[in-house]
């Protein structure tokens, strides 16, 4: 049996390039990332064609992409033709996504995490033909949260401390949790912030700790 390690969750927004690239423009974060789907042709290439791209600040682009909804001022999530999560791409055209080198930015680490999945249950109670009852149960929607706790340190700005999450907060920013399992799976998906808490008390470390309620499905990540 495996060890899970406590810092497993990464909470990451994401950024256009440096101001002046022609491919992103501003975008709203306070609405959620959109969803892609590859294809069975779908294919990932990097810059050896045009080399140029990089200095926007892209490293390559997945092709022959379908959009849920297409839209040319925001991130997506890319999801494999399985359903798992691949990367996060913004749309280039109709079929292609770009890549981004710097686009994302870690905004906390933690000591401690905790995710949580909750299916609903439908229960229907039928006749069984013997004058008596039967229960039936189904599936329905799931619903899923996570939540940190760590070391509150303003010894850097921005990377790895609670005022990334806190500022993100206050704005209502969607923002993209991956949780690490220690293997080669992990879980993906995009949440607003519901609380975030800092304390300490004199000669005390400073901590804090946030919960994240899950927008849409929690992927898998292989």
């Amino acid at each position: 049996m495996a060890t899970i390690a406590a810092n497993a969750l990464g909470v990451y927004t994401f950024e256009p390039p440096p101001e002046g690239g022609f491919f992103v423009t501003d975008y709203d974060k306070t609405t959620p990332f959109g969803i892609a789907h590859k294809t069975a042709s779908s294919e990932w290439e990097s810059l050896d064609e045009f080399p140029s791209y990089g200095d926007e600040g892209i490293d390559g682009w997945w092709t022959n992409l379908e959009w849920d909804e297409y839209s040319s001022d925001k991130f997506y999530l890319l999801l494999d033709t399985d359903g798992s999560f691949v990367d996060v791409v913004y749309p280039a055209s109709q079929s292609q996504g770009f890549t981004f080198a710097n686009a994302s930015a870690l905004m906390s680490l933690a000591t401690s995490t905790t995710i949580e999945a909750t299916n609903t249950v439908n229960e229907t109670v039928a006749r069984n033909g013997a004058d008596g009852s039967t229960t039936f149960i189904v599936g329905g929607a799931m619903s899923w949260s996570m939540s940190i706790d760590g070391l509150l340190d303003l010894s850097t700005t921005g990377v790895g401390t609670s005022t990334g999450v806190m500022d993100a907060a206050r704005s209502k920013e969607y923002v993209i949790l991956k949780f690490d399992t220690g293997s080669d799976v992990n879980y993906v998906g995009q949440a607003l912030i519901d609380s975030v808490s800092i304390s300490g008390g004199v000669d005390d470390i400073a901590t804090y700790s946030a919960s994240f309620n899950g927008y849409g499905d929690l992927y898998k990540q292989l």
